[in-house]
C-alpha cells in the first residue's frame, strides 16, 4: 500500500502543513495552557535537569516551548539548549524568539536525521513529537548515536488509545470532505504504540542504558473553542488536504457537540513517558 501512487498522492506533507497552519497556533496562550499544552508543562516540570546536563537536545522543538518554560532553570544550571525541528515555520519562530541569546541554537532536522555529532548531548527531551516519525526504531538508533554514555532522555508521546472518542468525531467530519484514501492516509501518519512496543523499539539502548515506559490516562473536559486551540496547533496534517476548511470546522463542531456533557466536551488522553537512563548515571 505504501507504494500505491493513489494513496501517496493524498498523503499530506506533515512538515509543510505544520509550517502553513500550525506554527502560529502553537504560540496561542490557550494552546499552551489547555490539554496537551498543560500535559507538556507538567511533563517538563518533572524532568530532573541537573548541572551535569551541559547540553540538552529538544527534538521536535516546535516554536521553542520547552526552552520558554525552562529558561530560568537552564540559566541557573548553566545548560545549553539545542532545538531541532523539521518545519520551517516553527523553526523561524523559535529562532526569532531566541535571536541574540547564545545559550540556545536551532537547526533543521528530525528524529531520523539529527544534525549533531556523535555522543555530543547530555540529555534528550521531546514533547509529543515522537509519534509523528515513520519508524520509532530508526529514531531510537539516531538518539543513541548522539547521546553521551552517561546521558539521559525524557520523551513524551501519545499512546495507542489517545483521544479515541474525540478522533471518531473528527473522522465523522472528515467523511464529508475527504475520500476514504485521504482519511486512511492521515490516520497512518501517527505511530500508536503500547509501552511494550516502545521498549522493544528502544533496543539500541540495551547494554548501557535502562528504558522505562509509563502510561498515564486522564479525561480532560473543555469547550469547543478550548479544544480547537490545541487541535488546530497539533493536528494540522489531518486537515491539510481539506479544501473547505470553514465547512469542515462547522461539521466538526456538530460532531463534537454530540459528545458534550454538563462538564464539557471530553478528550480521553493517553500518553507515554519514556525515560532512558545511563546505567552509570
Amino acid at each position: 500500500m505504501r507504494n500505491d501512487p493513489r494513496v501517496e498522492a493524498v498523503v499530506p506533507d506533515t512538515v509543510g502543513s505544520y509550517s502553513t497552519f500550525g506554527a502560529l497556533a502553537y504560540e496561542e496562550p490557550l494552546n499552551k495552557r489547555f490539554l496537551y499544552g498543560d500535559i507538556t508543562t507538567r511533563f517538563v516540570d518533572q524532568i530532573p535537569f541537573a548541572a551535569a546536563d551541559h547540553t540538552v537536545l529538544d527534538i521536535g522543538c516546535g516554536t521553542g516551548f520547552v526552552f520558554d518554560h525552562t529558561a530560568t532553570r537552564f540559566a541557573a544550571l548553566g545548560i545549553r539548549g539545542i532545538g531541532v525541528e523539521p518545519a520551517p515555520g516553527m523553526l523561524d519562530i523559535a529562532r526569532a524568539k531566541y535571536q541574540g541569546n547564545p545559550r540556545y541554537t536551532f537547526a533543521a532536522g528530525s528524529f531520523e536525521n539529527l544534525p549533531v555529532p556523535d555522543a555530543s548531548v547530555d540529555r534528550i527531551v521531546s514533547t509529543l513529537a515522537l509519534h509523528w516519525v515513520k519508524s520509532v526504531p530508526v529514531a531510537a538508533v539516531e538518539m543513541r548515536r548522539v547521546l553521551r554514555p552517561q546521558g539521559a532522555a525524557d520523551l513524551l508521546m501519545i499512546a495507542r488509545d489517545d483521544g479515541a472518542r474525540f478522533k471518531r468525531a473528527v473522522v465523522a467530519a472528515q467523511r464529508r470532505h475527504l475520500s476514504f484514501a485521504q482519511i486512511m492516509a492521515t490516520a497512518g501518519l501517527v505511530q500508536r504504540l503500547t509501552p511494550k512496543e516502545v521498549v522493544a523499539a528502544f533496543a539500541p539502548f540495551a547494554g548501557g542504558f535502562t528504558v522505562e515506559v509509563r502510561q498515564f490516562d486522564e479525561v480532560v473536559f473543555g469547550t469547543f473553542e478550548q479544544h480547537m486551540a490545541w487541535w488546530l496547533a497539533r493536528s494540522s496534517p489531518v486537515i491539510a488536504a481539506v479544501a473547505d476548511r470553514a465547512g469542515f470546522m462547522a461539521d466538526l463542531r456538530t460532531e463534537l457537540s454530540r459528545l458534550g456533557t454538563e462538564t464539557g466536551i471530553p478528550f480521553d488522553t493517553s500518553y507515554l513517558w519514556i525515560t532512558v537512563r545511563s546505567i552509570g548515571r
